[in-house]
């Protein structure tokens, strides 16, 4: 199983963690990284719609791990 991940930046701004920030899927996971894709592509397309001024930068499809088994620190 995979999740999606999206890094998006103001436009025109450098990569830096002050413009930028990291987008979770909340529909996931997906039990195929092609899905996953798909949604990393539909995040893209419809950014516009949420934040006008941001664009994607970065994508990424993790595998799954469950809350009980992430480490916190």
């Amino acid at each position: 199983m995979f999740e999606a991940f999206v890094l998006i930046c103001l436009i025109n701004m450098p990569t830096e963690n002050r413009y930028c920030e990291e987008l979770v899927d909340t529909r996931g996971p997906y039990m195929l990284q092609d899905k996953c894709l798909a949604r990393v592509y539909e995040i893209k397309q419809e950014l516009h719609l949420y934040k006008p001024h941001m664009e994607a930068r970065a994508y990424r499809c993790d595998e799954f791990t469950p809350q009980t088994e992430k480490q916190r620190t």
